[in-house]
């Protein structure tokens, strides 16, 4: 398979602080990658630094065999590149429907007339687009709620319509800040079916942060790991779980997997 992402030699600092220190890999079209790491690690400084957040202090950043370290994060999205983050950054007072909307019309091309009213081109396109955010309502279970303000949603419907809001943008490559964080057993269950339909159904690269490492190991083809800025394993699950360096510093000795 070819890499869709090549991470290389990828450095970020804060003044003294070293958040990632020349950290490489790669990332291969259609498959779902997981970065672990203890917490502090720099998992989410890293989808910062892919998703355009953050500028790395040094290194390259290779989309589909494209730099795109100098891009701006809109760039990015166009590109195909799409994120859900780890603290909801959702619109509370706005429904589901509307909060995915509103991520999808980022893509519009065409200008609209004052107050939101669509005509000609832009009335095609916004059809257009409403139908990728119906398709999405559709495959994350959402039509119940599909008018139901998300602030008033439990947390583990917004962490959906979060990851829902980045699927609208039609990405090749999603990157998941912990979509499970604070959800019960049977709403990991779901959104791990969720994440392997998106990678066989979709076609959708998938990057996952997660630290429950069962299911880490369920869904993952390959595994980066890394500890204090630093990659300490890179490789498919069985090697992570082989590695030395990993089990001292994450995995554990006791752990069973």
């Amino acid at each position: 398979m070819e890499p869709i992402l090549e991470i290389e030699a990828v450095s970020l600092q804060f003044g003294g602080v070293k958040a990632l220190d020349d950290v490489t890999y790669h990332i291969e079209k259609g498959e779902i990658f997981s970065l672990i790491g203890p917490n502090g690690a720099g998992k989410t400084s890293m989808l910062n630094c892919i998703s355009g957040l953050y500028q790395p202090t040094s290194g390259s950043i290779r989309y589909k065999g494209q730099e795109i370290v100098n891009k701006k994060p809109y760039h990015r999205t166009t590109l195909g590149i799409a994120r859900a983050f780890q603290n909801i950054a959702l619109f509370a007072h706005m429904s589901v429907l509307d909060n995915l909307k509103l991520g999808r019309h980022t893509l519009m091309n065409s200008g609209a007339i004052s107050g939101g009213m669509y005509v000609g081109k832009a009335a095609n396109e916004e059809i257009e687009h409403r139908k990728k955010v119906e398709e999405v309502i559709e495959f994350l279970e959402l039509q119940d709620i599909r008018h139901t303000p998300v602030g008033t949603l439990p947390y583990g419907l917004q962490k959906r319509v979060e990851v829902g809001r980045a699927l609208a943008l039609g990405p090749e490559l999603i990157l998941l800040d912990e979509p499970m964080a604070g959800m019960n057993n049977s709403e990991k269950d779901l959104m791990a079916r969720f994440i392997l339909d998106m990678h066989e159904v979709m076609d959708i690269t998938v990057v996952l942060i997660e630290h429950d490492l069962g299911i880490v190991m369920n869904l993952s083809d390959h595994i980066a790991v890394l500890d204090f800025g630093k990659r300490i394993g890179f490789g498919t699950p069985e090697e992570i779980q082989k590695n030395p360096d990993v089990i001292r510093a994450y995995i554990g000795e006791e752990t069973v997997i």
